[in-house]
């Protein structure tokens, strides 16, 4: 066994040497075996012979750190833009860090499960006032949950016990909910449940509820509607009554005689709140089951409701679409829309406040020994603006707490209660130890976010990568880009120097429109054919509706997808565009059969690229003689 865990040790230690092993420096910097292998790694060549790929990648490696190091050394690091970026961009990687860690993913799936059915719930519910005592509501609640395991009818035991007046009118029926319709915990207890099954009493905010599944269904998904709806007023007459039913009637016979509904909503609807002229998206759980159950009766689009009364009047709706809830879990859309609710909806920030007992760990979290009571004196000067500084025993000095590298003093914690005194209610309600406790947990989370690369290696990597790319670019268009781009007499140089190089293949003059629908592209097609001299003045004439762009292309070059005739005048047919509605066709205003010198001006994007190149070789030349370069060619030689 000894002689194993030697051997072991030994093996260890000579895979970290050969790993740690130079491969070259470049000035008095040094890349190891370790750093190379793991760019080269990320960066897959096609070249079939692993020997040539790598040493053309170690050319290209050397390349990019001698680059690296001039903008470092020119301070492009120090740009505020630069830094700006960097900030930016470690918030998305902590931020997606964290939602790894608070299992996200997981959230999704749950969420995408639930999503899949509707219940139809019932509750008993027993209200606590805000600040008032719990014990009676609870030694209530209690009974209500022992009554139904002695098997009492759930609907009598809401009626008896429930302190909501409108659960004596609806039996405790709250209707059908989905996900995302209810608290998350509140969710989580019913979705928990089977049908005919209650709850063990829950406590939420506002009382003490228990639960019952009537039924499940297949998730219904959402409708889009547009309602008609004539309002009631609270103590109308029987004869009011009667004449809005009358109206209703009326109106729905309209639409049953061929009247647009459309024109119906537009010219009757009085509901203020709803936009579109009444239409609007229902989905299970967002309005009363009464109204819920009217939308999801109708069948096929197109379907009108006849006239029905809610507590708001009476309603006539049509079903404009549906919208099936999403079936595959794997679907991009649907995750990315369910993930964007679960954001939204609080689920995840629940998960993130479970990690922070992790956190606290993680971060060396010390409390520090102070006067307790200078400090609650202290915090109560704060939150009623009185002087602080006649309170004995503390200063803004004094340490609260600490974490790896960085100590929380009482001048932290009074910017945060002068930020919060007026908004927090446990500032507010004098729980100053609670609020502590709050800030201190909010501490940790900021300070696990400022240093997220100390405690995810793969974080620290990714912020080197993305600064040091960042570097690359500022620098390249520092000393290559805008240079070259800039050298007028260096491109035409250039140009004179490699004329015969910039050539036109045989090819075609051409202008290439765009229009915003198909019949506007036909339109200009055809005044075109007639006039094409007059091409720009007909194009303009359309204002931003058309875009028109006369230039020359090669054969391999020509726009669109279907086959032209290479001849004058000839009008290609408008086609539809991928990304957009919009349509384009081509017409031809010249045929070049034959190859052509291109002018410096023709060939101008192509030059300067080219200049940029033989300016970049020369920069990166003087690099070579500012930060020597050595290769270990024996370590090279051992890369595999």
């Amino acid at each position: 066994m000894i002689k194993y865990l030697f051997s072991l040790s030994l093996l260890l230690a000579v895979s970290t040497t050969c790993f740690s092993q130079v491969i070259f420096t470049y000035g008095s910097n040094a890349v190891d075996k370790g750093e190379f292998l793991k760019a080269f790694n990320k960066n897959p060549s096609t070249e079939p012979d692993p020997r040539k790929a790598m040493k053309e990648y170690l050319d290209l490696y050397i390349k990019f750190k001698l680059k690296v190091q001039a903008a470092k050394d020119a301070g492009l690091q120090n740009d505020d833009n630069f830094k700006l970026e960097g900030e930016n961009f470690k918030r998305q990687l902590t931020e997606n860090l964290v939602n790894e860690q608070a299992n996200i993913n997981q959230l999704v799936l749950e969420a995408f499960e639930r999503s899949q059915q509707d219940l139809l719930i019932s509750q008993i519910f027993i209200e606590v006032p805000l600040n008032s005592d719990t014990a009676s509501a609870y030694a209530n609640i209690q009974k209500a949950y022992a009554a139904l395991k002695a098997g009492k009818d759930f609907v009598e035991t809401a009626g008896a016990y429930s302190t909501d007046p409108a659960i004596q009118q609806n039996n405790g029926e709250i209707g059908y909910i989905t996900v995302f319709s209810l608290p998350y915990k509140m969710e989580t207890v019913v979705y928990g449940l089977k049908p005919g099954q209650f709850s063990a009493p829950y406590k939420s905010a506002i009382g003490y509820h228990i639960f019952k599944v009537n039924d499940a269904r297949p998730a219904a998904g959402k409708r889009t509607i547009r309602q008609i709806l004539l309002p009631l007023a609270a103590g109308a007459t029987e004869a009011e009554k009667a004449q809005v039913a009358h109206k209703a009637d009326s109106l729905y016979q309209l639409a049953q005689q061929g009247v647009a509904f459309e024109q119906l909503a537009m010219q009757n609807n009085l509901d203020a709140a709803t936009n579109n002229n009444g239409m609007t998206e229902v989905g299970t759980g967002q309005y009363s089951p009464g109204f819920e159950q009217q939308v999801f009766s109708l069948k096929a689009t197109g379907d009108i409701s006849k006239p029905f009364t809610t507590s708001y009047g009476y309603h006539i709706i049509k079903l404009l679409d549906i919208i099936p809830v999403g079936k595959d879990s794997a679907d991009v859309m649907t995750k990315a829309a369910l993930q964007e609710k679960i954001i939204q909806d609080g689920r995840l920030n629940i998960a993130k406040e479970k990690l922070l007992d992790k956190w606290m760990t993680a971060t060396g979290y010390k409390p520090a020994a102070y006067n307790e009571k200078a400090f609650l004196a202290y915090t109560d000067s704060l939150v009623n603006n009185r002087p602080v500084t006649k309170v004995a025993g503390i200063t803004a000095a004094t340490a609260l707490f600490s974490f790896a590298k960085q100590t929380v003093t009482l001048t932290d914690w009074a910017d945060f209660v002068q930020a919060s005194r007026t908004s927090n209610s446990l500032l507010l309600g004098k729980n100053y130890k609670e609020a502590l406790n709050q800030f201190t947990r909010s501490s940790c989370s900021q300070y696990y976010r400022n240093h997220i690369e100390d405690y995810n290696p793969s974080v620290k990597e990714q912020l080197a990568e993305f600064n040091d790319a960042n570097l690359l670019f500022a620098i390249m268009d520092k000393q290559v880009w805008s240079n070259a781009s800039a050298d007028s007499a260096g491109l035409h140089k250039y140009y004179q120097a490699h004329a015969a190089s910039y050539t036109w293949q045989p090819g075609v003059s051409a202008l290439f429109v765009t229009a915003a629908n198909k019949e506007q592209a036909d339109e200009v097609a055809a005044k075109i054919k007639a006039n094409p001299a007059n091409w720009k003045a007909i194009t303009e004439s359309y204002g931003t509706q058309v875009y028109a762009d006369s230039s020359r292309y090669e054969k391999e070059q020509l726009p669109g997808h279907q086959s032209l005739r290479l001849e004058k005048g000839f009008a290609g047919t408008p086609e539809k565009n991928e990304q957009d509605n919009s349509w384009s066709f081509i017409y031809i205003t010249e045929v070049h059969p034959n190859s052509a010198p291109r002018s410096f001006d023709d060939a101008r994007g192509l030059v300067i690229n080219d200049y940029q190149q033989v300016v970049e070789e020369k920069w990166v030349e003087t690099l070579r003689k500012k930060y020597p370069v050595k290769i270990n060619e024996a370590a090279v030689a051992s890369l595999k």
